[in-house]
């Protein structure tokens, strides 16, 4: 590289790079940081993915559940941190949500929060529901606490 400036190689690898993953990406929902989310999701919890598209879900844990997965970037600004929302299809569909940061430099897991039933959250102004309300939310007898990865 000159002066800031790549070469035609590197622009045609660089853009190689970019296809291969467009075609991985457009199996999921959202973003980058989205898929990660959803592959940690299958990966560490067995989650099987559902259809591209569907509404309200993002896919069915081992004993039956349907999960809406809300990826967060854990290095973004904090309000957007601080809640999440969740539409009328995530109400009448999801059984539980997952909260998963993904540090955007290195697009690890770093942290967790859930799986947390739906029915057990009260939405706050505006429909949002804040972060800080699922570390103490009761699950089988059992509190709901952030994991580090």
């Amino acid at each position: 590289m000159r002066d800031g400036i790549r070469n035609d190689m590197e622009l045609h690898r660089i853009l190689e790079q970019i296809i291969e993953a467009h075609k991985v990406l457009r199996d999921y929902d959202g973003s980058t940081v989205t898929a990660i989310a959803e592959i940690w999701a299958q990966i560490n919890l067995g989650m099987v993915k559902a259809d591209k598209g569907d509404k309200g879900i993002d896919g069915i844990l081992p004993n039956g559940r349907t999960l809406q997965i809300k990826s967060k970037k854990s290095d973004a600004h904090r309000d957007s941190q601080t809640f999440f929302t969740l539409s009328k299809g995530t109400l009448e569909l999801a059984d539980d949500v997952l909260i998963v940061f993904v540090d955007y430099d290195t697009c690890n897991v770093n942290r967790i929060i859930g799986p947390v039933a739906i029915a057990d959250l009260k939405p706050r102004n505006k429909g949002r529901y804040f972060i800080s309300d699922l570390m103490f939310i009761e699950d089988n007898g059992e509190r709901v606490f952030v994991r580090k990865i």
